[in-house]
């Protein structure tokens, strides 16, 4: 399983939780204020969740360019301490 793969699965299982969850709040038998407590408490946990696996991502993405950015500048560093000592062929036609 690829990671995209794997936090698209872990996004479904946790939406899943939730509107379970909600829909179990909402049919259970308890006062009004009780239920719109326990989905609003389960909101901000969702919230809180989605919040630092973005963060993550985020942090992760930051670090993958940077990684990019430096082979980057190595390719470059490389070429032009090669460049001088390649010898230029020019077809004589």
């Amino acid at each position: 399983m690829t990671e995209n793969n794997g936090g698209s699965m872990m996004a479904g299982i946790l939406v899943g939780a939730v509107i379970g969850a909600g829909l179990a709040l909402m049919f259970a038998p308890m006062a009004g204020s009780d239920a719109r407590r326990h989905i609003g408490d389960a909101a901000r946990k969702l919230g809180n969740g989605t919040r630092d696996r973005a963060d993550g991502l985020i942090g992760a993405i930051k670090d993958g360019a940077g990684d990019v950015g430096a082979a980057i500048d190595a390719g470059k560093e490389a070429y032009r301490q090669s460049a001088g000592r390649v010898p230029v062929q020019h077809d004589h036609a």
